[in-house]
């Protein structure tokens, strides 16, 4: 059924290009035919005249900003096709078509060469050189080389990307976060605000929904005193900054024994150490910490993921540093993560050159019972 003329320019004027055409059609046409009229009143009462021509020349420059579309999106999907939910990757698809003036979308199949999935990090790699031949382009036509990203990956493939891009530079390298809601919002912005320290506000941020230290000072390193010698050198950073039951309590458990199923019911935590082999055990932990979310969703938007990606990185920093104290230097991290993608990203690209590596969590796999 084809919808009516009127119903398709009522569609049209409302959608962000349209409403751009409107405002820099009318009011730079008001505010110049007003000139004349405007000199001549200036000596009499003028002043409702300059408010009318002051409204619409703000409101042309409105037009023209909404009209004035910047930088490369990038959409990419790292998820498994099992895995990847359409509506979401329609949403990120249409958020960047809607903000930018050039849209690179990488799907799953091309990360996948022959039907054979590429390992995280040579996944990683091959977006980046993408999206550097992109940006490459854009800038040839003297345009905006600023780069988003608008992406739909697990932890592992997240983490990765991060310290991939971190090789890279680009005028601006932002991370966009699809919502609960199903909108897209302001993930994370890579770049030196991830290396300041936390504003107030940011703080504030997040001391109302980060569980704070027992004795209100370091986040407490644990001792697994059972750890053989050969793999005390190893620290658990587990992170729990989205709901997750029993995540925190299962993490613990893998980098204290090494095993991934539970130790009660032999149920699987859903921790691989090796993809080939689920049930493979991994090295323990020497020791662990905590960082986790005092609420079950945290607010969306904003700078509170970068503030939460800012506190982290320093969790990390100073556990690391107080282990490698204890073991010498040497210090590796086994990092067991649940929190929104744009967060991943970020730690990732703040420990491009630091030994971290990510305990993969498959949710296929989670409470699976015992062969």
């Amino acid at each position: 059924m084809r919808n009516r003329w009127y119903r398709e320019l009522w569609d049209s004027l409302g959608s962000r290009d349209g409403f751009s055409v409107l405002l820099t059609a009318v009011f730079p046409a008001l505010a110049i035919g007003m000139a004349p009229n405007l000199l001549q009143k200036v000596w009499d009462s003028g002043w409702a005249y300059l408010c009318v021509a002051v409204v619409s020349v703000m409101l042309a420059v409105i037009g023209w900003s909404l009209g004035h579309q910047r930088g490369v999106g990038v959409v990419v999907n790292l998820l498994p096709g099992e895995l990847t939910q359409d509506s979401r990757l329609e949403a990120l698809k249409q958020a960047s078509t809607a903000a930018h003036g050039s849209t690179l979308e990488i799907e799953a199949g091309l990360l996948s060469p022959g039907g054979s999935r590429l390992p995280p990090t040579e996944q990683a790699d091959l977006v980046a050189r993408l999206v550097d031949a992109r940006v490459k382009e854009h800038l040839s036509s003297g345009r905006d080389g600023s780069v988003t990203l608008y992406p739909l990956a697990r932890m592992g493939e997240g983490f990765s990307l991060g310290r991939r891009l971190r090789r890279d530079h680009h005028a601006s390298l932002g991370v966009m976060h699809v919502s609960r809601g199903g909108g897209v919002v302001h993930g994370v912005l890579l770049g030196d605000g991830l290396h300041r320290p936390l504003t107030s506000a940011q703080r504030a941020f997040v001391d109302a929904h980060v569980v704070p230290p027992p004795d209100g000072g370091q986040h407490q390193v644990v001792v697994h005193p059972q750890c053989p010698p050969e793999h005390r050198h190893r620290l658990a950073l587990v992170v729990r900054l989205t709901p997750g039951g029993s995540m925190v309590d299962d993490a613990v458990h893998v980098a204290r024994t090494g095993s991934v199923r539970r130790s009660v019911d032999r149920s699987h935590t859903g921790y691989v150490f090796d993809e080939a082999d689920p049930e493979a055990p991994g090295p323990p932990c020497g020791a662990h910490v905590v960082l986790r979310a005092s609420v079950d969703h945290l607010p969306e938007g904003g700078d509170g993921f970068e503030a939460l990606a800012v506190q982290l990185h320093r969790v990390w920093a100073v556990a690391r540093d107080t282990w490698a104290a204890r073991v010498g230097s040497g210090v590796e991290t086994r990092l067991f993560l649940a929190a929104p993608l744009p967060i991943a990203v970020a730690f990732g690209w703040l420990t491009a050159n630091e030994n971290v590596r990510v305990v993969h969590h498959d949710l296929r796999l989670l409470n699976a019972p015992a062969p």
